[in-house]
């Protein structure tokens, strides 16, 4: 099948995919119907029933996290969302996670949440997500397409939300150790009490681990804290999170170096430390008839970086603080279900950073205030939505770079879902998202590589937003295919050869997404993500051009087979095509990322109490790459992925 994305006829690729994913359909019709089990989603800041949604939602619950053997966050959305990743080139850990083709600055039009609270930071480095531990998560929902109303800026992709676990289930505790591949080493431990209405859990974390590159070894210890009060329907919760990091960086390779020293590194003794903490307070409580829900998040961060390979050193500094307050109301007229939702968030961003070129302090804050409305005709089986949110912003650069923004902004969306028959839905939604300048758009330092004025000359980024798509229920399963477009208008996006970010002319991110979860029998449970996208300039000099490091297909499919009771076999592939390399805006070289294909095999085993498992990633063995910013043959621009890989793991339950 990997043949299929080295073809260069679009639509011939498309074809060629559609007998598998046919038979995939029709598979899952053949199975009997029935109701699936319901779930509840929080992504839109009210508990929602996963029905008559109009919106692309996985849901990844905590089931699905311990039968993959996931040990990240970004891992388990990576094999079991679908969703493309390109390579971290830091630590190894925090591959960023793109979920529409943005490419580049994926990052920066997704927005992470943990537990509903915002956490992208206000700068470039994108979201440290490794700290998060799996065996306290509840489940993960990931929202395809714009959240900008609920959510603010830089959602135009899409919106992750991380829930923990705050009930903690039962009394208990764990402790498991997993060695393998590449000097590996990654130990982890939990406690789970019970007093009263109270619920305690801690977790930590130790990883070491020499990745799969001469100098990029990394070290990372993680912790995490965290108590719920919870009786009748009041619930409070304070959670503190930590990480210490520190990691090599072994910079990139020419395409010869690839072929024939992948583990090498030009950069043997650069080298970054992180240290991160991040406290969150929320409470959700009754107010007469209305419900009320709030949260603060306090998160500082302090990065020291030693490029050596450059004479670069900086000294980083973070503070980020952001409070949320919301409230809503049901109630009911005549046949319609109402539901009003009304919100008002804060943010505080502070960074200051001393570097080889100078200091510079930035300063970014804002406040806005949504509202969402929902109407549900039970007997139609129809919901409709509606919302706006005003975002006052003001951005401050002083020091080495300067710079101000104060742009306010105004984000809509509408929407419906229709139930059509007695399993299936159609939906369609519209509306407007947004992106502005963020830290280091403004630190741009006037240099050889950077235009005058950058922070100045940026403009915020806006997108029209659309999209419709069609869901059905069956037995243990579904499957849902969709159609979107996001029209944006000065693009923010960085462009390699001047090292620093700049407004695009127009661009296009549209494409087709067919996803299907099916149970197969007794033993087997089979999921597949499939996406055929477009990443496109509408206009200008590089009209009709595509964007690059954008790949045009995609396939992720997962079969889990229960061998029995107490064994457990999973294997996992993803498909990616070819993509342009990082600085062909033009499209003229004829030189691509190639597309590839890996797979993964897992087996498990419950001894009691006791669980081993062992797994093999890139059982292939394959050599790939999907991250090259210069087309040029002499630039050291290729960052390879790992090889094949072994890995053994125990747990304790106690």
């Amino acid at each position: 099948m990997t043949c299929l994305f080295l073809m260069k006829n679009r639509s011939l690729r498309a074809r060629r995919f559609a007998p598998a994913l046919t038979l995939i359909a029709l598979s899952a019709a053949a199975v009997a119907q029935s109701e699936v089990p319901e779930i509840q989603i929080t992504a839109y800041r009210t508990p929602q029933k996963l029905d008559l949604q109009p919106q692309a939602i996985d849901v990844i619950t905590a089931k699905d996290l311990k039968t993959s053997g996931a040990t990240t966050v970004r891992d388990a959305i990576r094999w079991l969302a679908g969703v493309v990743t390109r390579t971290d080139t830091s630590t190894g850990r925090e591959p960023v996670l793109d979920l529409r083709g943005f490419g580049e600055t994926a990052a920066s039009n997704t927005v992470i949440l943990i537990d509903g609270v915002r956490q992208n930071e206000g700068d470039m480095n994108g979201t440290t997500l490794s700290w998060i531990p799996v065996d306290g998560i509840e489940r993960i929902e990931i929202l395809r397409g714009s959240g900008a109303v609920l959510y603010g800026e830089g959602a135009t992709a899409g919106v992750i939300n991380i829930i923990t676990n705050k009930s903690a289930g039962a009394p208990g505790s764990f402790a498991s150790l997993t060695l393998g591949s590449f000097g590996t080493q990654d130990a982890r431990a939990g406690l789970h009490t019970i007093s009263g209405p109270w619920r305690f859990q801690v977790h930590a974390n130790s990883f070491d681990s020499d990745n799969h590159r001469n100098s990029y070894e990394t070290k990372q210890r993680n912790a995490l804290v965290r108590a719920t009060w919870s009786e009748a329907d009041v619930t409070w919760s304070a959670q503190l999170g930590g990480q210490t990091s520190r990691s090599h960086q072994p910079g990139g390779l020419t395409p010869a170096d690839f072929e024939t020293r992948p583990e090498f590194a030009y950069k043997t003794a650069d080298q970054n430390h992180s240290e991160m903490s991040n406290l969150l307070l929320s409470a959700e409580l009754p107010m007469g008839t209305w419900r009320m829900a709030m949260d603060v998040n306090h998160r500082a961060t302090q990065q020291d970086t030693d490029l050596k390979s450059s004479s670069y050193i900086s000294d980083t500094k973070t503070t980020a603080t952001r409070a949320g307050l919301r409230t809503w109301h049901e109630f009911s007229m005549g046949a319609q279900r109402h539901r009003f939702l009304i919100g008002l968030d804060s943010e505080r961003w502070n960074q200051q950073d001393n570097n080889t070129y100078g200091s510079t302090h930035i300063e970014q804050e804002s406040t806005a205030l949504y509202a969402r409305h929902e109407i549900e005709l039970s007997e139609q089986g129809l919901k409709m939505f509606g919302g706006a949110r005003r975002t006052e912003a003001l951005r401050e650069a002083t020091g080495s770079a300067l710079g101000s923004l104060d742009q306010p902004n105004t984000s809509w969306e509408m929407g419906a879902a229709k139930r059509v028959g007695a399993e299936a839905e159609i939906f369609a939604r519209t509306g407007t998202s947004f992106r502005l300048p963020n830290a280091n758009e403004f630190s741009c330092f006037d240099g050889e590589f950077c235009p005058v004025n950058t922070a100045n000359l940026l403009r915020p980024q806006t997108s029209r937003d659309l999209e419709f798509g069609y869901r059905r229920n069956f037995s243990d399963g579904r499957w849902t295919a969709r159609y979107y477009r996001h029209d944006l208008t000065n693009e923010i996006a960085y462009v390699p050869s001047q090292f620093a970010n700049i407004n695009f002319d127009p661009t296009r991110r549209d494409g087709l997404e067919f996803d299907v979860n099916a149970r197969l029998g007794k033993t087997v449970d089979a999921g597949l993500q499939y996406a055929l996208r477009r990443a496109i300039f509408r206009d200008g000099v590089n009209a009709g051009k595509d964007i690059p490091l954008v790949p045009s297909q995609s396939l992720t499919a997962r079969l889990t087979y229960a061998m029995s009771a107490t064994q457990q076999w999973q294997v996992t592939t993803q498909l990616i095509s070819s993509q342009r390399i990082g600085d062909d805006f033009s499209n003229a070289s004829l030189l691509r990322i190639p597309g590839y294909g890996i797979a993964n095999l897992r087996y498990s085993q419950k001894l009691n109490q006791w669980t081993l498992s062992a797994e093999v990633r890139n059982l292939g063995d394959r050599a790939y790459y999907n991250y090259r910013t210069r087309v040029s043959a002499a630039s050291k621009s290729v960052y390879p992925e790992p090889g094949r890989a072994f890995y053994l793991t125990a747990r304790h339950d106690f």
